[in-house]
């Protein structure tokens, strides 16, 4: 109910904004043909994602060849279902990307594949996609700091960020070289940060189980990166660009919108626009960043000079972006699990059962 609302109240309120007659001129003048070039747009956007879900889960459990996957029930139609699924359910449980990660471990746990295996595949994923978005938000602060479109508090807060990224990235390298040292680096930040605030109930014991926390969390990221990436070069520049697609085609899907709604629009900012409001709609703020997202994107096109017709085609992108998965996701779902016995023990056929204890 509380998605429901706020999703209704933002596509009810934020066409106000340039008014309703202007409104309904953008819409009912918009190109029948681009809004299906959109929807093909972000259908290769899921399919991208499907693609580099079955190459990692491929990877992770020593199964290459496509046509292999396809024979244990790990085929392209089985890894959309799933990432639809997957989609779907990150827009609407709380949580987002734990809820995401959830369904895919239920899918993958289907079709026979042990956790170990699911946690380095989920690894992986997480670590392309959000990295590759990591790449795009640094280049759209890049972007707006050179063109001098922030105030000095914002291009400072914009370096700031900048500057954590990049040690987040070498504290992660830190984290799995050598996970002690980054530790103890973790816990006196934690520390002085709440001293700093001057905040009592703030311990030494739990800033350090929170940096053995985020270290392991790290350590994991790296490895899974070590394992499936580095060893294989020609594997790792597929994934990335599969993970680049993912987010490409989605870029595609709103230009085309803009494009669509005959609204004009610098390709070059929307796509800085998009970065910076993707990055912070993937906090897990709201469900799928609802709201979060709307609110960025337009108040970053507002910084460019974009007036204010954008938000027609923004919440005309949401309807592709945000709401389409949730139905797909309710319809497809439940047929993730068909043929589940057939794949339960693919990975331990040789595993030996418990003998049957004798009744007297």
């Amino acid at each position: 109910m509380y998605l429901a609302s706020l999703g209704l109240a933002l596509h009810l309120i934020l066409p106000q904004i340039p008014g309703i007659e202007r409104s309904l001129v953008l819409v009912s003048d918009s190109s029948g043909p681009l809004i299906a070039a959109a929807f093909l747009a972000i259908l290769a956007s899921q399919m991208c994602y499907a693609e580099l879900l079955g190459r990692s889960t491929g990877a992770a459990a020593g199964i290459v060849p496509s046509a292999k996957r396809r024979r244990v029930g790990l085929g392209r139609w089985f890894m959309l279902r799933l990432t639809l699924a997957e989609h779907g359910a990150a827009r609407v449980l709380p949580g987002g990307g734990s809820s995401a990660a959830a369904v895919t471990y239920t899918g993958l746990r289907s079709r026979g594949l042990r956790p170990t295996r699911i946690g380095l595949t989920v690894a992986t994923i997480s670590l392309l996609v959000y990295g590759t978005l990591g790449v795009i938000f640094l280049g759209s602060l890049l972007y707006l700091t050179l063109d001098h479109a922030l105030g000095r508090a914002t291009t400072t807060a914009a370096l700031v960020v900048f500057v954590l990224t990049l040690c987040l990235v070498l504290l992660g390298y830190l984290a799995y070289l050598r996970p002690l040292t980054a530790k103890r680096l973790m816990a006196g930040f934690f520390y002085a940060l709440g001293r700093l605030f001057r905040r009592r109930s703030w311990s030494r014991k739990r800033t350090e189980v929170w940096a053995a926390r985020i270290v392991v969390n790290l350590k994991m990221e790296a490895r899974a990166l070590r394992e499936q990436l580095l060893g294989h070069p020609l594997v790792a520049i597929r994934l990335g660009v599969l993970a680049l697609g993912y987010w490409g085609f989605d870029a595609l899907c709103l230009l085309i919108i803009f494009l669509a709604f005959g609204v004009s629009v610098d390709p070059i900012e929307l796509l800085v626009a998009y970065g910076v409001a993707t990055t912070f709609g993937s906090l897990p703020l709201t469900p799928g960043g609802l709201g979060v997202f709307e609110a960025t994107m337009l108040a970053t096109l507002a910084l460019l000079g974009v007036g204010y017709e954008a938000a027609i085609p923004v919440l005309g992108y949401r309807l592709f972006n945000f709401w389409l998965p949730i139905p797909l996701a309710l319809i497809l779902y439940p047929t993730l699990h068909i043929g589940a016995s057939k794949y339960a023990r693919q990975e331990d056929p040789k595993k030996p059962t418990a003998p049957r204890k004798k009744r007297f």
